[in-house]
């Protein structure tokens, strides 16, 4: 069924239309009606009709322009435009305003039925093309690699959750399989870093990104891709001595760029893991090799295990287990966040490393905390706080202890971020109130306009400004006119027409209409009871 709002300063007539056919038969529901333009607009937006047909000629705002904004808002809905008038220029006008039909008064029942009939063709014809598989299969075609190489970015960065790698890998991972995998990061060297403009930084690293590309076709397991101004390659590799010629290529890369793109650049190459939920830690560890520039000779490929001591990368931090912590620190409950920091600590006793990895993996999981609330701007722990874990870990009896220590603290942050959350979103609220209350008077106050002081998506605002007023924009900006206009009307002479524009509204037949429509009466009378 597609939904059908009608539009019509008559009720009568609103209603004949609604009886002239029978709608469902034809496949349609009439959810929605309305008497004038401004409304007709405000439920629009609420009910997402597919088609709407509306009078031209209507007050507070005609059939055309409510048309021309309805357009803009829900481009996909249909208009059938109706009139009285047999005139060229309406004709004109909604042609221009795409509208599908253009009905004469008085609407005859065959001719509505026709009209309809047609659009419900091309309704269906749109969801089929919708639903069109080739069309579906074209467009995933086209963009695959762009699927891909998102996909590829979120590995690295760890942003995967684990159990959805291999569901995904599926959809986007063809040919990304192996036994062991590494990540080489290729990063790119200035001497004089205050004379490359950014357009050059960005053509040497699309150059860059070619060069690797053209240079390790011959390798079907390699992946490169341009990542924040670097090149990442990823290594598929069946046996792992197919690390060192992993290696070795990347070292290839960096000297052939030195040759033919004359600048410098240095290949960091993380250890090698077996897993793609560990490729985070491996492109951890590429970053902190190419970092070794500084002290070792440009052009070259860099593994980890050359300037590390060995098992310094042993995987000890829990990525996955943290980053759950922090997740659940945000938007978990209080159940999932202690199941994760106690998942974090039973891995950690599972290991069974020796005592001062296992408490250099909690610093750095307590670090992470920390790095969290500085996000939210909140400084979590004083200095005090941090000579407590130090002095706990130093004097450590059991594991259980620390943990306990541990959840108190994820506990203490994760109210703090729920309470600077609130807070934000609170200020917004009232930074918006004070907006309207400021503006309320000019008549072309908008959402749009509102938004762009908050430096938020209406979107955003509408949802959270309804949720915690329980009014929309514009009922909320109604009320505060009205408000002020009872009180203009109780405590000054001013005509009904002068009070219109003193509150906003240019035309006085409108604020007539909405005053009636919130108390009943007309402003005259209403100020006629009150004595003035």
């Amino acid at each position: 069924m597609y939904n059908v709002m009608l539009v019509d300063d008559e009720e009568e007539v609103r209603l004949a239309i609604e009886k002239k056919i029978n709608w469902q038969e034809l496949g349609f529901n009439v959810v929605a009606t309305a008497e004038n333009g401004q409304d007709a607009l405000e439920r629009a937006l609420d009910t997402q009709p597919d088609v709407v047909m509306t009078d031209v000629n209507m007050p507070f705002m005609n059939g055309l322009e409510f048309s021309k904004q309805l357009k803009a808002q829900l481009p996909a809905t249909k208009v059938v435009i109706f009139s009285g008038y047999d005139e060229f220029d309406y004709a004109k006008e909604a042609i221009e305003l795409s509208a599908e039909e253009y009905i004469l008064k008085p609407i005859d029942a065959d001719e509505l039925y026709q009209v309809f009939a047609r659009i419900k063709v091309r309704l269906d014809d749109e969801v089929d093309k919708r639903r069109n598989m080739e069309t579906l299969e074209k467009y995933y075609q086209e963009s695959f690699p762009f699927f891909r190489e998102q996909f590829l970015i979120g590995l690295i960065e760890g942003h995967i959750e684990p159990d959805r790698i291999n569901e995904i890998a599926a959809d986007y991972g063809q040919g990304i399989e192996g036994n062991f995998y590494a990540v080489g990061i290729i990063k790119l060297s200035f001497e004089n870093q205050n004379e490359i403009n950014n357009d050059t930084r960005r053509l040497l690293c699309v150059s860059l990104n070619q060069l690797a590309k053209e240079r390790l076709a011959g390798h079907a397991n390699y992946y490169c891709l341009n990542y924040l101004g670097n090149v990442i390659v990823l290594g598929c590799f069946e046996r792992a001595e197919e690390y060192d010629e992993f290696v070795t290529d990347l070292d290839r890369i960096c000297k052939l760029s030195a040759k033919l793109l004359q600048t410098n650049t240095t290949a960091g190459v993380g250890g090698m893991v077996t897993e793609l939920k560990d490729l985070f830690s491996s492109f951890k560890s590429a970053g902190e090799a190419a970092a070794y520039r500084i002290l070792l000779d440009e052009n070259q490929a860099i593994p980890i295990g050359d300037v590390e001591p060995k098992g310094a990368h042993i995987n000890l931090f829990e990525t996955d287990n943290v980053n759950q912590i922090l997740k659940q620190i945000k938007i978990g409950s209080p159940e999932e966040l202690k199941g994760s920091i106690h998942e974090f600590f039973s891995n950690l006793h599972q290991k069974g490393v020796a005592l001062y990895q296992l408490k250099l993996s909690i610093l750095e999981a307590y670090f992470e905390i920390i790095k969290l609330a500085r996000t939210y701007d909140i400084n979590s722990e004083d200095e005090k706080g941090d000579k407590d874990i130090l002095e706990l870990l130093e004097k450590v009896e059991s594991l259980d202890m620390v943990e306990k220590w541990f959840e108190d603290r994820c506990f203490k942050v994760k109210d703090m971020v729920n309470k600077t959350r609130l807070d934000s979103t609170g200020l917004m609220i009232e930074k918006a109130k004070g907006f309207i209350a400021e503006h309320f008077t000019e008549s072309d106050i908008s959402v749009e306009s509102l938004c762009t002081y908050l430096n938020v998506s209406p979107n955003y605002f509408s949802s959270v400004f309804k949720k915690n007023t329980g009014l929309s924009f514009v009922s909320y900006l109604t009320d505060i006119r009205l408000k002020k206009a009872v009180e203009l009307l109780e405590n000054t002479d001013e005509k009904a027409y002068m009070i219109a524009g003193m509150i906003g509204y240019e035309e006085p037949n409108y604020f007539s209409y909405v005053f009636k429509k919130a108390y009943g009466i007309s402003p005259s009378k209403y100020r006629q009871q009150r004595g003035n």
